[in-house]
């Protein structure tokens, strides 16, 4: 089935809101649909003396925006709804990041806990280290599968791990459930969204070292 996708841009209101739990330097993250807006939302903030940097449009499984300019920030305020974006901005920065709401103009400090989501990433990358037999997964999904193809790492891993068994498990959907008939797996590596290890044991394949 053919998929089209359409833009649909958001206009904020008047973009005034408290500053006052902001830090002095932020990062500006949004989705598509408020982008084109930040540089009011950026205005505003200096006219606040606060510094504010345009980092750009996250996804749900793509932080790269934030992680360009997150030395030059204390925190990050995301412009949107929801906790899917700015939840993926704490993990993958390990900054602070608040949440703009566009109706209301409230500011809300994002709540979540990176310390347990860095401990449960150093446990895989042991649980790795230590196993000798380990699933790649992988998806022929469009989209999903562009992003697997930059991962050039998941074709060197015999070379790298010579001593490690390494099987790989293609699907177009993943069915969490049907990795239950392959417990004789040690260990998982994920090369699809990134984002799976918030719902399983995997390893992303770009946390491996």
């Amino acid at each position: 089935m053919k998929v089209e996708f359409i833009h649909a841009k958001l206009k904020l209101g008047k973009v005034e809101f408290d500053v006052s739990m902001l830090p002095e330097r932020v990062g500006l993250v949004t989705t598509i649909q408020y982008l084109a807006e930040m540089d009011k939302v950026k205005s505003f903030l200096e006219s606040k003396g606060k510094k504010a940097v345009i980092a750009g449009q996250i996804l749900g499984c793509d932080q790269e925006a934030a992680m360009r300019v997150a030395e030059e920030v204390d925190a990050f305020l995301y412009v949107g709804t929801g906790r899917f974006h700015p939840l993926g901005v704490a993990f993958k920065t390990g900054k602070k990041v608040y949440v703009l709401h566009p109706e209301s103009m409230m500011i809300d400090e994002f709540s979540a806990n990176v310390e347990a989501h860095r401990k449960k990433k150093q446990g895989l990358l042991a649980r790795f280290h230590s196993s000798n037999l380990i699933g790649v997964l992988m998806t022929t999904k469009k989209g999903q599968s562009t992003v697997q193809a930059e991962k050039k790492d998941m074709f060197g891993l015999e070379a790298k791990w010579p001593d490690k068994q390494f099987y790989y498990f293609v699907c177009e959907t993943l069915n969490l459930s049907e990795l239950e008939n392959f417990n004789w797996v040690e260990c998982w590596v994920n090369t699809m969204c990134p984002r799976l290890m918030e719902d399983i044991n995997v390893l992303n394949i770009e946390d491996l070292d």
